[in-house]
């Protein structure tokens, strides 16, 4: 989470005209400010450090780059000027592919940033969409009776999914080869860019 201050939940609580939801929503992101003041991080960063990482990190990553003013050593090759000094300054530019690659590959490892999509994605939330306004948002129309009865006493919702119908079958198993490539790629992502931190870890300072 980049910014304490999310609207969406003002925005909702206002809709509801819940004022006492607003103070207490207000309470938590001034909290959330002075954790971050004085330990770097928030309770809602715990909520998912998985996207904290990923919302922040390439980030400082990309802004490391355009800030930094050296870079290791042990990239390029060094020569003698016309001075005669020894220099060095093809680092820079491998430092900065370096960096691009990691930024790149883990932009690419999460779901919302990566820049690869769901080919059906459209067609699959059109459909399901058409599924909920005719069965429900959990299916609940397509229900027998013995479900009826028993979600009745037990007070719960038997759950019924558009993969059950003879219509939406090959358009969610299309949907789903699909899904299950897209995260193959981003779990590639997210251990190249990981190799590559823990590769230059310690040259990530200036």
């Amino acid at each position: 989470m980049r910014n304490v201050w999310n609207r969406d939940p003002y925005r909702w609580y206002k809709y509801k005209k819940d004022w006492k939801a607003i103070i207490g929503q207000f309470r938590l992101d001034l909290r959330c400010c002075r954790q971050r003041i004085t330990k770097g991080y928030c309770e809602k960063d715990l909520w998912s450090i998985r996207d904290w990482f990923l919302d922040v990190v390439p980030d400082m990553l990309e802004e490391y780059k355009k800030s930094h003013h050296g870079s290791t050593g042990i990239l390029g090759e060094n020569y003698q000027n016309e001075e005669g000094f020894l220099v060095n300054d093809t680092c820079h530019g491998e430092w900065d592919r370096i960096l691009d690659e990691m930024i790149f590959l883990f932009r690419e490892a999460d779901e919302r940033q990566c820049r690869c999509k769901n080919p059906y994605e459209e067609e699959h939330s059109k459909a399901f969409s058409l599924f909920m306004d005719k069965y429900g948002l959990l299916g609940e129309k397509l229900r027998t009776p013995e479900e009826r009865k028993r979600d009745s006493e037990q007070n719960v919702i038997t759950y019924h999914g558009m993969r059950e119908l003879p219509e939406y079958k090959e358009l969610c198993k299309r949907y789903d080869e699909e899904e299950k490539k897209l995260e193959q790629y981003r779990e590639e992502c997210k251990n190249k860019a990981f190799d590559l931190f823990s590769k230059w870890f310690y040259d990530l300072w200036d």
